[in-house]
């Protein structure tokens, strides 16, 4: 595999390293990690704060709520772009891919406490070519695009890696454009295109990747 063109995106290399300290919030997740842990950051954010009365169990409890809910949304998105597409022939339907998880390292300012907490890396649906310009083709693809813009909004960025198979790009059948847009909040959404060699022709991959976990706890 290798990549047509590389975008700069730091999600995928931390989360893989499996490590991330929560400090200097800048995105809408830090907000929601304030607000669940009750966190003195929360009055920045518009929301209740409590300050240190908390244990530093209880806050990692409701970090880990916050972030068990994020991957559920993720689960949920990829059931309903695959339950868009069903209606259509079986050649012409979405696949669900995996969902993967990430173990990352987060500290707790207040106590220095350091736990190993469980957080969303990516989502995966495969889509078939055969069904391209289908109303329900387009339902799928905004739903997964939704997700990456939801994620991007949380976490501050996200990606959409596209694999391609190698015969689909050779015969120009897909597009191998990249680039980054921006969500309404103005957080960027980086897109990647690879070539797959292990990828059956008249399929794409679209991987969704949550972006680097940042806030404080």
């Amino acid at each position: 595999m290798r990549y047509l063109k590389l975008t700069l995106i730091s999600c995928a290399a931390v989360l893989a390293s499996g490590c991330a300290t929560l400090e200097d919030a800048s995105s809408s997740f830090s907000c929601m990690l304030s607000r669940a842990t009750n966190s003195a950051n929360a009055q920045s954010c518009g929301g209740p704060a409590a300050g240190d009365s908390h244990a530093p169990s209880d806050r990692f409890g409701r970090l880990q709520s916050v972030l068990d809910q994020e991957a559920q949304r993720a689960r949920a998105a990829q059931v309903q772009a695959v339950s868009a597409m069903q209606g259509l022939p079986p050649g012409q339907r979405a696949i669900a891919g995996g969902v993967r998880m990430a173990d990352v390292s987060i500290t707790d300012s207040q106590s220095g406490q350091t736990r190993r907490m469980r957080a969303l890396e990516s989502v995966s649906v495969d889509m078939p070519l055969a069904a391209k310009g289908r109303p329900e083709y387009t339902r799928a693809m905004d739903t997964l695009k939704n997700l990456a813009n939801e994620l991007a909004n949380n976490r501050g960025a996200s990606s959409i890696v596209v694999d391609q198979a190698e015969a689909d790009v050779r015969a120009n059948r897909v597009n191998t454009s990249t680039g980054t847009t921006q969500t309404s909040s103005g957080k960027p959404v980086s897109v990647l295109k690879n070539i797959d060699r292990t990828l059956p022709a008249g399929t794409e991959r679209y991987t969704i990747q949550a972006g680097e976990i940042r806030g404080q706890l």
